[in-house]
């Protein structure tokens, strides 16, 4: 399953050290975008999902939707309307990046 570049072992290493749990849900062929399930014992009751798209070009997008618990299928429901941030500069900071927007949004529910 395409992860689109993003390095997944190591954010989902960053998560565990603040309780979050991440799982690929949706990888793509063409390798150019993501879907990461997240839920956290912080967070009883919500789920997140993350959206990353990188088409091999700046800026690379990451988008959250934080849902319901209850509501298992992506795109039902959705407590905040969707955020789309533009990733720039090395790759390899984006996770740092998705961190920060992780404790920004979902943790902060």
């Amino acid at each position: 399953m395409g992860s689109a570049g993003l390095d997944v072992k190591r954010l989902s290493s960053l998560l565990q050290r603040i309780k979050v749990d991440c799982s690929i849900v949706e990888g793509d062929e063409l390798f150019d975008h993501c879907v990461l399930r997240l839920s956290s014992i912080k967070c009883p009751g919500q789920i997140a999902f993350i959206e990353y798209i990188n088409q091999g070009d700046e800026p690379r997008l990451i988008g959250i939707k934080i849902e319901p618990r209850k509501s298992e299928e992506l795109g039902q429901s959705f407590q905040i309307s969707e955020e789309w941030i533009k990733l720039r500069g090395k790759r390899s900071d984006d996770t740092e990046k998705i961190i920060t927007l992780i404790e920004q949004t979902f943790l902060r529910q």
